[in-house]
């Protein structure tokens, strides 16, 4: 139930608008805020806020928590770095729209934990459904995931689909954006992203479009010219279909250090010509994603079934094999492979050999007896779920320069917590604290050197790129601004002491600072403590 009303005194209002702060009293009342300035009366309980922040609830506008939602609607990993509101469905990958024949297709494909999971669901709504139901602690919005659907059609198949199959997968877009998605994701590095062109994407985005959402994309390329390529391509859809376009995690990734300006120039150019592009960027130098990314795309078509006995076969083995170390890398796990850096590839989940969670790929060869590619393979060959990577594959240069465009605002790419599978990155549980340790006061860690610090943004600019922002780009009005009739999702810290505390070493220790975080005016963290409280709601695109 809503709380009888909460008085915030003396608290430094940052709105999340980018202004300057100011000093004043905060009133929440039900769900909304009620009133900002000084003298104001509430029955309910009153909390002196002196020396502390108050803001909007930070937003994650880029998640991956599609099924930890349910796994664990707690979400403790978000809700103690004040994060109010996750965005699911990213990169493609997502569980619903489901079809009985490509179901399995869906599940074996899905890089994310599922082992606890059980799939009651067939369509979008369903899923929905099925996240209310769990009472998140957090709110939530999804995007439809092109993969998803995809799969749902055509399964695996690497070609274009027939008029007949794309009608059947602009159908299926349309009744996700009636379901109340927020728009479409797309993962063209992954399968079966890769296997579809870009005249497929408009067509999906055009119905995206037509309902007010907005195309966000893991672009298909990350070598040095594709790079450049792919965020054309995204430009193009965008601007061909009509539709809002999301670059998700811009930063440039191995081996295309450098180019971060000129794609950010890109953007501006597309900004001037009218299209409605930004970005999102994570702030840690290391990636994750999974380990079936360093395979040819060959090797995918027909799905994990196929991909198994490909495995097994040993002139495809070797084809592989020569392919990854001599033909160029579209991606930058490929890449690191090519070029032997296994010393900086991490595995990060292994379920079938979880002996092995947390080493380098070097390690795991020589554990295993076998070549670095060998022992890729044979980890693979096991079969789903598949093993996930942490790689050092970003620029700290090329992260900044991305985190001072205008347009550009904070992700975690990572899932909620904990679920007790796998090694977190330490980014699920630091990723909005470390912000402003990191690129706020300009600090360094002992326990993450890696991670420099430098002053780069006001706290007024951070908060603006983890509220108002993202919310501006799902189209969410009533949220993300501290403002008389808002909803009350309110994130409140200590300026000086709030900071990451998640290492790549113990990636799942919970950050220090935040000391009150609000759900939809309910206190779902207090004095720095989970209550327990899951008060969070689905958020339906055009609502």
């Amino acid at each position: 139930m809503p709380s009888d009303g909460i008085l915030f005194q003396n608290a430094k209002v940052v709105d999340g608008s980018g202004k300057p702060r100011f000093r004043a009293d905060v009133a929440i009342e039900g769900n909304l805020i009620i009133g900002i300035g000084k003298g104001l009366k509430n029955p309910g309980r009153v909390i002196d806020a002196e020396g502390l922040i108050l803001s909007p609830g930070f937003v994650n506008i880029h998640g991956h928590s599609d099924s930890t939602i349910l796994m664990n609607p707690r979400s403790e990993s978000l809700l103690m770095q004040g994060v109010t509101t996750e965005v699911i469905g990213n990169c493609g990958f997502g569980l619903a729209p489901l079809r009985k024949e490509t179901k399995d297709l869906v599940i074996e494909n899905f890089p994310f934990p599922l082992e606890s999971l059980k799939i009651f669901w067939n369509s979008f709504g369903e899923y929905l459904k099925a996240i209310e139901d769990a009472r998140p602690s957090l709110n939530v919005a999804s995007l439809v995931g092109h993969g998803t659907i995809r799969l749902a059609v055509m399964g695996m198949d690497a070609r274009r689909p027939t008029k007949s199959e794309l009608e059947e997968m602009k159908a299926l877009t349309a009744e996700a954006m009636e379901d109340g998605a927020i728009g479409l994701s797309s993962g063209l590095a992954y399968p079966p992203g890769f296997f579809a062109d870009t005249e497929e994407l408009v067509e999906l985005c055009k119905v995206v479009g037509g309902y007010g959402g907005f195309y966000a994309t893991h672009i298909r390329g990350e070598r040095d010219g594709d790079f450049m390529k792919a965020l054309k391509e995204a430009l193009e859809i965008g601007e061909r279909s009509g539709t809002p376009v999301q670059i998700s995690h811009i930063e440039t990734h191995y081996p295309s250090f450098g180019r971060q300006r000129d794609a950010l120039r890109l953007l501006e150019e597309a900004r001037r010509r009218g299209l409605d592009v930004t970005c999102d960027v994570p702030p840690y130098l290391y990636a994750y994603t999974t380990l079936y990314s360093l395979l040819p795309e060959w090797m995918h078509e027909g799905g994990p079934a196929v991909l198994l006995r490909r495995l097994k076969d040993p002139d495809l083995r070797k084809r592989a094999i020569i392919e990854i170390d001599t033909f160029p890398a579209k991606t930058s796990a490929r890449a690191m492979a090519k070029d032997g850096k296994w010393d900086r590839i991490l595995l990060s989940s292994c379920p079938k050999r979880t002996d092995l969670e947390g080493k380098s790929l070097l390690e795991v060869s020589s554990l295993m007896g076998r070549k670095p590619l060998e022992a890729v393979l044979d980890l693979l060959g096991l079969g789903p779920p598949f093993p996930t990577i942490m790689m050092e594959v970003h620029s700290e240069e090329d992260i900044r320069e991305v985190l001072r465009h205008e347009t550009s605002m904070v992700e975690t790419d990572f899932y909620s917590g904990p679920v007790g599978i796998g090694k977190a990155h330490p980014r699920g549980y630091g990723t909005f604290p470390m912000v402003f340790r990191k690129y706020v006061r300009g600090e360094t860690r002992l326990e993450m050197p890696q991670e420099k610090g430098e002053r780069l943004l006001s706290l007024e600019e951070a908060i603006r790129k983890m509220t108002s922002l993202p919310m501006q780009r799902l189209g969410i009005w009533d949220r993300g601004i501290v403002r008389k009739g808002m909803r009350a999702d309110i994130t409140i810290f200590d300026p000086k002491k709030i900071m990451d505390k998640a290492t790549y070493e113990d990636p799942e220790a919970y950050p220090q600072g935040v000391e009150y975080v609000l759900v939809n005016g309910q206190m779902v963290v207090e004095e720095g403590t989970f209550t327990g409280i899951r008060p969070g709601t689905v958020i339906r695109g055009g609502r």
